[in-house]
């Protein structure tokens, strides 16, 4: 493909551009199925669908890229090796009473700050709108050391809480069925979600939509009128930080829904969806092996003992107070999951030196 200016395009160029095998004047020549004036039309898809290919089938013809200072960008020629070798050794020790402490820690911030503003700082306060606000601020805060907690838990699945699989697990286990996450389920899917980051088949969270997936599921004009919208902005923000966690977790949302290429053939007639449908609570769903039935059982008990005492709970102090003190700070839990700092809760928990 040809080009108007000194400096090229990588995004055109190399999503776009069609190698056919021949010689470059013959390759940069062909013009591209997908590539139209507007780039966001549905001409391009009628132009794939009409020529009998996808976008899967398009080849990649290989180009210079350019970064945003106008220079080449070339591929690291560094290893994992390197990059492992070049951090500190002290690093990769993985201590229980070390990663204990830092469970311990967030439990009573969230015992002392659940003691302070329930029996001490709401009832001191003069009106309603005073009591509204401090009530705010504890949703927050508990939110805050409610993530404090899944990450750790989070830790356990990668089994960097400690050098033993047991306690791994079972403070894992404990600890995530308190926020109401299963954790052997998502242990297992998210495994198999880094052995496969960004790819586009296999990755198993955080797969993104194709132009032709948004075409026909949506419609090609509704979604290009509304996409930049302030309100349509701020409906899929909310969707996303508040519910986006228990969506993927009760019906794979954002999940890839081609299951019938699973290699254990759990996958047939399988799609994304609540109760029997592919979710985390289902052992028969292809997110798992026949093996992991046992586990993913074992997870659904822990979410069963934790709803069994919020309801519990409920009946006894009433559903809003539980909701102030439990479910609001859950809420809060699912957006801090969606921020850009949760990479580093992670490294806290991996280089502690630099933060205890």
């Amino acid at each position: 493909m040809a080009t108007t200016s000194a400096i090229e395009r990588p995004t055109a160029v190399s999503r776009f551009s069609v190698d056919n095998g021949n010689d470059s004047a013959n390759a940069s020549s062909a013009p591209s199925p997908l590539m139209s004036q507007d780039n966001s039309s549905s001409s391009s898809i009628s132009s794939v669908e009409k020529d009998g290919l996808d976008e899967k089938t398009v080849p990649i013809k290989s180009a210079k890229l350019i970064n945003t200072y106008g220079d080449e960008f070339k591929l690291p020629d560094f290893t994992i090796k390197d990059i492992r070798d070049a951090i500190p050794k002290h690093c990769f020790e993985r201590s229980a009473i070390r990663s204990g402490s830092y469970v311990l820690r967030d439990i009573v911030l969230l015992t002392t700050t659940f003691i302070a503003f329930n029996n001490y700082i709401v009832p001191a306060l003069p009106n309603a709108t005073a009591r509204f606000f401090a009530w705010t601020l504890y949703t927050i805060m508990q939110g805050l050391f409610g993530t404090g907690i899944w990450i750790m838990a989070h830790e356990c699945g990668h089994q960097a809480f400690s050098p033993s699989k047991t306690i791994n697990d079972s403070v894992g286990w404990v600890l995530h069925s308190f926020l109401l996450v299963p954790y052997f389920s998502w242990k297992l899917s998210h495994g198999k979600h880094h052995k496969a980051t960004g790819h586009m088949e296999r990755d198993m969270v955080f797969v993104p939509k194709t132009r032709m997936q948004y075409a026909q599921r949506m419609g090609r004009e509704i979604h290009e009128l509304t996409e930049e919208t302030p309100i349509a902005t701020v409906i899929h923000m909310l969707g996303q930080q508040l519910f986006g966690w228990p969506a993927y977790i009760l019906a794979n949302v954002t999940g890839h829904n081609h299951h019938e290429k699973q290699t254990e053939g759990r996958g047939k007639g399988k799609k994304n969806g609540l109760f029997w449908g592919v979710n985390h609570l289902n052992p028969e769903s292809p997110l798992f092996e026949n093996k992991d039935a046992k586990l993913v059982l074992l997870s659904d008990l822990g979410l069963a003992i934790m709803g069994t005492i919020l309801y519990v709970l409920s009946q006894k102090f009433g559903a809003a107070n539980v909701m102030i003190w439990y479910g609001v700070p859950y809420l809060w839990v699912n957006h801090w999951l969606g921020k850009p700092f949760l990479p580093i809760l992670c490294v806290r928990s991996r280089y502690h030196d630099f933060f205890f």
